[in-house]
C-alpha cells in the first residue's frame, strides 16, 4: 500500500497480530527502516493494545520512502510499502533545533524566539477548561508549554495549593501504588497524544517533563525503578518522537527528593536517579535529535553540562547577571524556565508582581537567553484551580505584556544582536545590538540627564541615520516613530521604555 505525509508530519502504520505473548510490550520487538535516496532511518515501533502494533515516522526530506518492517513476531516480519512525502504546509516549519550556540530555529531555518509558559498537567482537565487554556496560550502568544507527562500531586504539609485531581486514567496497567510499570496504558497516551497534536496547530511546542511529576507517595510512579524507567523512556520514545514539536526535560526540579518517612518534607538529592543515563538513553534512541534539558530547582544545583544537553533550562530569579554566565560557560542556549510565577500565593515562588515578572523576562531578553513564564493565582479561594498546574483563563497583568515585548523582539535581528555594554549599566538600562545597525534598549528606571550612545564609537562625529520606535512596555503602545541621528540626536533613559534603532543611512 501506498501513503501520503507532509514533510515533518506524523507518519503511522498499524499492524494486527493475533499471535499471543506475556506482555507484547517487552517480548515484541518491531522496527520499520526507511529508505530515501540511499538515507536509511530506523525506528522503533509500539504495541498499542488489542493485539494492534504501530509505527510512526516523521520524514525529514521530501520525495519517495521505501519501509520495511523487522520483527520478531511472525506476522509482521517482512511487511514492506511505500510513502511519498510532499512539502509542508505554510505553517510547518519542522521541529525547532539549536542554531549556532546561543539559538533556536526550525529545521527549515525560521528564527524561533521562545516564549514559554507553565500548564503542568492541563492536559488532564476536561475539554472546556483544556479549550480556554488552549486559548490563553494563543491569544498572548507563548509557542513552549512546559507540561508533565505524568500526573502531579501537590498538596498538604506547607503547600498553600491543592494538586490533586485524578486523572481521567493511569500511566500505567494497575492499581495506584502497584502499578505494573512494565505495561504502559495506550489509553493514557493516546490522550496525551491529543493534547499534542492540538498543540501543534496552534504552532506550539511542548516541553515534555519525563521525570519529577511531584507524587509524594500518593501514586509512588516516583519509585520506578532504573530498569523500569529505562523501558518507559522507551515506550514513550517510541510512541512520541514523530511528533515535530516535542522537546524532552528529564526532570521537573531534578535535585529534590522527599523523606520517604514525612512524604511532605522536601530533600536535596542530585542522585536521585542517574540522569546522565537517562539523558543518554534519550540521545541515543530517539532518531530525531530532539532537544534535551534537565531542570534544576532554585537552591539546588544547575545541571552541569553534559554531550546530551542541547540546551540549559534553570530555575532562578536571576534573569540577567546569572543568564549572562551560564551562556559564557556553557556555550549553549539558555532558557531560564522558572523566574518566579506571577502571583498571589504566600510561598516565593508563586507571588510575583505582574510588574516584577514582566521585569525578569525582559532582562532574560536583554542578556540574550530566553524564560518562561506562569500564573499561580487563587481566585475566589479557589486552591486546586491554579493556572501554573490545571490551565484555564490567564488572568495576570504580564501576559499582554509580554506578548508585546515578543511582538517588538522577533522585530529585531535578535539572533545576530549580542549585548552592548555602551549601553548597559545592569540595573536602569539595557542593550543589545547588531554592531551599529541596529539596537534594541530597555530602560527600566528613568535616570534624569543620561542619555545613550548610538552610533560609530572610534569617531563619534560621524553622524548615521536611524529609524527610532520608542515603546511603553507597561501600557503596550507606541510612543513615537522618528529619524534619528546619532551624531546630534539624543536618546534619554525613561521608565519601562523599548527603543528599537534601524540604520538606513
Amino acid at each position: 500500500m501506498k501513503y501520503v505525509v507532509e514533510k515533518w508530519n506524523v507518519f503511522e502504520i498499524s499492524f494486527t497480530s493475533e499471535n499471543k505473548y506475556s506482555n507484547p510490550f517487552i517480548d515484541v520487538k518491531l522496527k520499520a527502516r526507511f529508505c530515501h535516496n540511499g538515507q536509511k532511518t530506523c525506528v522503533q515501533g509500539f504495541y498499542d493494545g488489542d493485539n494492534i502494533y504501530k509505527v510512526r515516522f516523521m520524514p525529514q526530506f521530501e520525495g519517495e520512502y521505501t519501509y520495511t518492517i523487522s520483527s520478531n513476531d511472525s506476522e509482521l516480519d517482512g511487511i514492506s510499502g511505500t510513502l511519498t512525502v510532499l512539502p509542508p504546509s505554510e505553517q510547518n516549519h519542522g521541529p525547532v533545533r539549536v542554531s549556532g550556540t546561543e539559538h533556536f530555529a526550525y529545521a527549515d531555518g525560521t528564527p524561533f524566539f521562545v516564549m514559554g509558559t507553565t500548564a503542568y498537567v492541563w492536559h488532564h482537565r476536561p475539554e472546556e477548561i483544556r479549550k480556554k487554556t488552549l486559548s490563553s496560550f494563543s491569544k498572548y502568544g507563548f509557542n513552549k508549554i512546559r507540561m508533565l507527562f505524568f500526573p502531579k500531586h501537590y498538596t498538604g504539609g506547607y503547600n498553600a495549593v491543592d494538586v490533586s485531581y485524578e486523572p481521567p486514567c493511569y500511566p500505567f496497567e494497575g492499581e495506584p501504588k502497584n502499578f505494573d510499570f512494565t505495561r504502559p496504558n495506550p489509553e493514557y497516551y493516546r490522550h496525551f497524544e491529543q493534547r499534542l497534536i492540538e498543540l501543534m496547530e496552534l504552532g506550539i511546542e511542548a516541553d515534555v517533563i519525563l521525570f519529577h511529576p511531584y507524587d509524594f507517595g500518593h501514586w509512588d510512579i516516583d519509585k520506578m525503578d532504573e530498569e523500569d524507567a529505562l523501558l518507559y523512556l522507551r515506550y514513550t520514545i517510541n510512541r512520541l518522537s514523530a511528533f515535530r514539536n516535542v522537546w524532552w526535560s528529564l526532570a521537573n526540579e531534578y535535585d529534590i527528593g522527599y523523606d520517604e518517612d514525612n512524604p511532605d518534607r522536601f530533600i536535596l538529592s542530585q542522585n536521585r536517579r542517574n540522569w546522565d543515563v537517562i539523558g543518554e538513553y534519550i540521545k541515543a534512541n530517539d532518531p530525531y535529535g530532539h532537544l534535551r534539558s534537565c531542570h534544576n530547582i532554585t537552591f539546588g544545583w544547575i545541571y552541569p553540562d553534559r554531550p546530551w544537553m542541547t540546551h540549559v533550562s534553570y530555575q532562578h530569579p536571576d534573569t540577567y547577571t546569572l543568564m549572562v554566565e551560564l551562556k559564557r560557560d556553557y556555550k549553549k542556549p539558555v532558557i531560564n524556565d522558572e523566574y518566579q510565577y506571577e502571583g498571589n500565593l504566600p510561598d516565593g515562588w508563586g507571588n510575583s508582581s505582574g510588574e516584577l515578572t514582566l521585569l525578569r523576562h525582559w532582562l532574560s531578553v536583554m542578556a540574550g537567553g530566553y524564560a518562561s513564564h506562569g500564573e499561580a493565582f487563587i481566585i475566589d479561594g479557589n486552591k486546586r484551580d491554579i493556572f501554573w498546574s490545571y490551565g484555564g483563563n490567564m488572568t495576570g497583568e504580564s501576559a499582554p505584556r509580554l506578548k508585546f515585548m515578543k511582538d517588538i523582539v522577533t522585530k529585531c535581528p535578535w539572533q545576530e544582536m549580542k549585548r552592548d555594554f555602551v549601553n548597559t549599566d545592569g540595573q536602569n538600562y539595557f542593550s543589545i545590538s547588531k554592531g551599529t545597525d541596529f539596537y534594541l534598549l530597555f530602560f527600566k528606571n528613568g535616570l534624569k540627564n543620561k542619555f545613550c550612545n548610538i552610533g560609530p564609537k572610534e569617531d563619534p562625529r560621524t553622524d548615521y541615520i536611524y529609524e527610532a520606535t520608542f515603546y511603553d512596555v507597561m501600557n503596550c503602545r507606541v510612543i513615537k516613530s522618528c529619524r534619528f541621528r546619532s551624531h546630534t540626536d539624543k536618546i534619554e533613559i525613561t521608565d519601562w521604555t523599548a527603543v528599537t534603532l534601524k540604520r538606513i543611512k
